[in-house]
């Protein structure tokens, strides 16, 4: 009799443990309409700018491709995942869904000067894979310029030129390189189309 009495409140305890956890695991699970980010896009790209800045000297020496991603947490802070270790020309940035946490931005680095990639304006896949997460994305280049990824207009632009962010001590300027202030899909595939490799 004793020792069922006992299990009874032993479950009981359990019980009561369990609804907790569920309620807390339930006020920290992001829904669809819980946690929407609040901060402006300027404060976004300044924090961008800063994050990449501070990876460029480490991608050129890696001459690897550096990338994350930028969320904003419930307390309107912004924060940054680890970054990731890419290749010469492509980093895999593994999505998160962390609670009390919103994605707002990827970021990546294009690595070290290189003739054989056009690697001073984002790649079409660049683009193509902020459109398909449904986030805009922040490149740098080996020429130490900024771009910005707005995946709803599905275009880039450059938010500054040469030497704004760390610049790879090995980076050489194409004269005959005209690269315009943004680019659409479309444009950015009518460059790569143009584009003669090497200068």
């Amino acid at each position: 009799m004793f020792e069922g009495r006992s299990t009874r409140i032993l479950y009981a305890i359990c019980a009561v443990a369990f609804v907790v956890i569920i309620a807390r695991a339930y006020m920290n699970v992001k829904g669809t309409d819980a946690l929407q980010p609040v901060l402006p896009q300027s404060q976004v790209e300044a924090f961008a700018r800063q994050q990449l800045d501070a990876l460029q000297a480490e991608s050129f020496a890696s001459d690897r491709e550096l990338c994350g991603i930028i969320f904003e947490t419930s307390d309107g802070e912004l924060g940054v995942s680890r970054p990731t270790d890419g290749d010469e020309a492509s980093c895999d940035i593994s999505y998160f869904d962390e609670p009390g946490m919103v994605p707002v931005a990827s970021f990546h680095t294009h690595g070290r000067h290189s003739p054989q990639y056009d690697g001073e304006v984002p790649s079409l896949i660049d683009i193509e894979s902020d459109i398909a997460s449904g986030m805009d994305g922040y490149v740098s280049t080996p020429g130490g310029r900024l771009w910005h990824i707005d995946h709803e207009a599905a275009a880039a632009r450059m938010v500054c030129g040469p030497g704004c962010l760390t610049q790879d001590p090995n980076y050489v300027p194409c004269p005959s390189d005209r690269i315009e202030p943004s680019y659409s899909v479309t444009t950015l595939k009518q460059r790569f189309n143009d584009l003669r490799i090497g200068c």
